[in-house]
């Protein structure tokens, strides 16, 4: 069924021209970009170190004496004696009584304002950060299963235009209502509704119509882009210091991709499952004049005589769940995109609140950690294959979060204690959830077939998304309950994910599947040495074939 299209791709080019061009165009400039206005929120959001407003002088909130005579002393979470941030002596000349602050002093040191800094969403309503993102990614989840079955349905450039369309719409709508926490909120559930969908239709797009060889080549840029972004992103709030225009100008990068999103190429793959023959060709042949090649005129007449009958999508995303093999492979994944994702997420929120040194300096030194832990990620997937690199990854994420949860106990002069042992956790812990991404975005792509493989991805973000929305609760734990909650908790989430990877077929060189039958029969004992002979095997013959056909 899939021969012909596999041979009009080999007469237009799997790794010409044209595919070079879109994965710099799309798969790293443009996601590099669409990072920044994706996750710009996260750093708006951040909760900046503040006490209440001493009454007498408001410019000595610093004053030793001033701080002792009027904020009373309490344990935080981890046990550390310090000012309360949130309580106030109601009267200290007569006694120790305390209330709410009436009035909070921000350490603007770093940031100038972020959003509950302009509205005081600290101490007891801190908690309205938390359900922010919890709201946010609960309406991922449901543009997961919307967004993913529609572009499997109608395809993977309309699903790019309306999801990138929703990203800008729901950023401005909470830059111009921030005043209001509802609307707010549902600025930024309709930003994150269409959830990856935009970035990961160009990605689809890219594997459909590339050779196998490129497959691991566009998930690199994919990742390098999304952390270029990430570390730009950052050292630009740095610079503009208050949230509103660096939520303005991370934003207004999308405008023009979503201008000329009208000159996005259709997957010419997709289009031959759907039986779109006519838009194939033409797509085929566009390529074909970018790469100075051609299709050959009886390959495209057997393209159009072509048809597929292809039942799939009946039963939509349930259609992963059919068959015991293909059913494991999801479930497993989805594992794996939760404990990945719960990491990945905490990490990031903890890196921009860190308020003993420079928190844009440190979320850029871990963002540019991603882009070695990319490079390594793609050199172990093709030298020991897919699942013993993400095993590998995930028990080392597992012993990077047991050492941080052991960090938080024992005496703070210990060594542990030592700023330049908690960087190492943290960047070796970003490292490995880099390598962790990178891997089950391979697995998505190589795992399930065409006509559901964005609806496989999409769902892969609901659950990445629900994880998400548990992160600030369990920070929110850590911060108000014991220290120790996150680390625990993701170690051991990082450990069954060991177990999940060493469970999945290998895919290393494997032939895209193109329909749930095809996707059912993929071995789970396949040795990554038998797929190295096969794949040069198959490569061999190939080239054999094309010879003749010349």
């Amino acid at each position: 069924m899939d021969c012909v299209y596999e041979r009009a791709l080999f007469e237009v080019g799997s790794d010409g021209k044209f595919q070079k061009q879109f994965d710099v165009f799309f798969n790293f400039v443009f996601a590099s970009l669409w990072a920044m206005a994706y996750n710009n929120i996260i750093l708006a959001l951040v909760i900046l170190p503040h006490t209440c407003q001493i009454p007498q002088d408001s410019n000595n909130n610093d004053d030793p004496y001033l701080m002792s005579k009027f904020i009373p002393i309490v344990n935080d979470s981890s046990g550390k004696i310090l000012y309360s941030s949130c309580l106030i002596y109601k009267n200290p000349e007569k006694s120790n009584l305390t209330k709410g602050c009436d009035t909070y002093s921000y350490n603007q040191t770093w940031y100038g304002s972020t959003v509950p800094s302009s509205y005081n969403w600290v101490c007891d309503d801190e908690i309205k950060v938390a359900n922010i993102f919890a709201y946010s990614k609960i309406g991922e989840v449901v543009g997961s299963i919307i967004f993913g079955w529609f572009g499997d349905i109608s395809g993977r450039r309309i699903t790019y235009i309306i999801s990138l369309g929703l990203l800008i719409s729901g950023r401005i709508i909470s830059i111009v209502t921030s005043n209001s926490y509802t609307i707010f909120v549902i600025g930024c559930v309709i930003a994150w509704f269409p959830s990856w969908s935009t970035v990961q239709s160009v990605t689809v797009i890219s594997m459909e119509i590339s050779a196998p060889k490129r497959r691991s080549l566009t998930a690199t840029y994919r990742a390098i882009a999304y952390s270029t972004g990430m570390c730009l992103m950052p050292l630009l709030y740095w610079w503009l210091r208050d949230w509103r225009p660096f939520m303005i100008a991370t934003t207004l990068t999308q405008l023009p991709y979503l201008i000329f999103s009208w000159k996005m190429l259709e997957s010419p793959r997709w289009l031959f499952v759907k039986n779109k023959k006519e838009m194939c060709v033409k797509e085929l042949q566009r390529i074909a004049r970018t790469n100075n090649a051609k299709l050959k005129p009886e390959t495209k007449q057997e393209i159009l005589k072509t048809t597929i009958i292809n039942e799939d999508h009946v039963l939509g995303p349930l259609s992963l769940f059919l068959g015991r093999n293909l059913a494991i492979n999801t479930i497993l994944q989805l594992y794996l995109w939760v404990a990945v994702s719960l990491s990945y997420m905490v990490l990031i929120m903890s890196s921009g609140e860190k308020a003993n040194g420079n928190p844009f300096l440190e979320f850029a030194w871990q963002s540019i950690v991603e882009i070695p832990a990319t490079f390594v990620g793609a050199w172990l997937a093709d030298k020991i294959g897919r699942r013993y690199t993400g095993s590998v990854s995930y028990i080392l994420s597992a012993i990077m979060w047991t050492l941080i949860a052991s960090k938080e106990t024992g005496n703070e002069t210990s060594w542990v204690h030592n700023w330049w042992i908690g960087t190492t956790l943290v960047l070796v812990n970003r490292f490995s959830a880099t390598v962790c991404y990178y891997v089950i975005y391979l697995l998505n792509m190589e795992l399930y077939p065409t006509c559901l493989r964005q609806s496989g991805m999409s769902l892969g973000n609901l659950f990445s998304s629900g994880a998400c929305a548990i992160a600030p609760y369990l920070l929110y734990m850590g911060r108000r309950i014991d220290s120790r909650i996150p680390g625990v908790v993701l170690a051991i989430t990082s450990f069954f994910g060991v177990l999940a990877s060493l469970y999945l077929p290998e895919t290393l060189n494997v032939k895209l599947p193109e329909t749930v039958t095809e996707a059912q029969d993929v071995r789970r004992n396949v040795t990554y040495i038998s797929l190295k002979l096969k794949s040069s095997k198959l490569h061999k013959k190939s080239i054999n074939k094309g010879q003749e056909e010349e």
